[in-house]
């Protein structure tokens, strides 16, 4: 089968917060406004419901989620997914964004498409997403490593990719950007290495000609099997719970999404807050905000930012505490936040777990 006749996928890895979806949505919508290109996504996660697939979905884009574990442990799922998509809607190009806690993505899930899918799929360099404002405090060797550190799966990210892409340019100084292309350098030599922003989507040509190219993942895959990346996962609680929402009068969803961020940043240490995610939605409004260590903001506010009819409210955290008591915390001040506004409020479902250990399918490295 010639390469036109093949659906382009592009990987975009990248750990917790880094903003992977933001970029994924953001492609999307200049791949359809400026190349007239039609692209789907399929997102993945630990938990069941998921703040990032709603988000795609009201943004426009035909979405699919692979949930209980990374693509390389559902890796016939993805496929299955992807073919989905394909039959269904026949896109020019599917973003696939593996979880934030992934490894050896090139060797479990890149080189297994390459080798088992060949005819099916072309896919584009892997690209590995990393996120200025905090990859110093991870990647720098000054720093001391403590029990609540993470910096392994993020070094072995950067190590997998092919094409890295630093996001949140728009929040860091210059110098703070030269640093980290320092830092990165020590890591994988020679990398090739985009700046860009989803404020003002500097560099972006550059990302989407990589994709529309004929290039290809080329890198010979390295798996690694190492005991600190379930080290590191380990140290994760893993919240998600979905609630519906009924208001009797017009409910600011601005403020009540700031409210619940500020309360649960006030009970963790910053840098245990790896990654949080709130999506309120209704049939005429959609807000969406998220909360990486001390930094908050409003990712996307669709229609009025009111709510005025039923809606739901999916919460999705990644914080470094024990399972246990991110759900109490997390329990009692939605339940606090909530009572402070004019609306009904109802669990749908809730989960708070420790993600298990990977297996992939197909592990394949030399």
């Amino acid at each position: 089968m010639s390469t036109a006749n093949k659906t382009r996928m592009l990987v975009l890895g990248g750990y917790l917060g880094a903003g992977k979806t933001t970029l994924a949505v953001n492609l999307a919508r200049y791949l359809k406004k400026k190349h007239n290109k039609f692209v789907s996504i399929i997102m993945n996660d630990q938990g069941n419901v998921l703040v990032d697939t709603e988000y795609s979905r009201n943004a426009g884009f035909n979405t699919n989620d692979i949930t209980g574990g990374c693509f390389c442990t559902n890796f016939d799922k993805f496929i299955l997914s992807a073919r989905t998509l394909v039959s269904s809607h026949n896109p020019d190009v599917i973003i696939a964004e593996p979880i934030g806690t992934s490894t050896n993505v090139m060797s479990s899930v890149i080189a297994p498409m390459k080798l088992l899918h060949p005819d099916e799929f072309s896919i584009s360099p892997f690209v590995v997403v990393v996120d200025c404002v905090r990859a110093l405090s991870i990647l720098s060797e000054k720093n001391q490593k403590n029990v609540d550190t993470v910096s392994i799966i993020p070094t072995h990210q950067i190590r997998d990719a092919e094409v890295i892409i630093l996001t949140k340019t728009d929040l860091v100084s210059k110098d703070t950007i030269s640093e980290i292309r320092v830092a990165i350098e020590k890591i994988i030599s020679g990398i090739r290495i985009i700046e860009t922003s989803s404020m003002d989507l500097r560099n972006i040509d550059d990302i989407v000609n990589i994709i529309l190219s004929d290039e290809i993942s080329t890198k010979t895959p390295s798996g690694e099997k190492n005991s600190g990346f379930v080290f590191e996962k380990a140290k994760l609680g893993w919240y998600s719970g979905t609630f519906n929402i009924t208001p009797s009068e017009n409910v600011d969803m601005y403020s009540l999404e700031t409210e619940l961020m500020k309360r649960l940043a006030m009970e963790y240490d910053c840098k245990s807050i790896v990654h949080v995610k709130v999506l309120i939605e209704s049939p005429e409004a959609v807000a969406k905000m998220s909360l990486v260590q001390e930094t908050m903001q409003v990712d996307d506010v669709y229609g009025s930012r009111y709510i005025k009819t039923p809606g739901r409210l999916i919460l999705n955290a990644r914080v470094i505490s024990p399972p246990k008591r991110l759900k109490e915390t997390i329990t009692a001040l939605i339940n606090s936040v909530v009572s402070r506004y004019s609306l009904e409020f109802t669990k749908v479902e809730e989960e708070c777990f420790t993600p298990k250990p990977e297996s992939p399918t197909h592990f394949f490295f030399e």
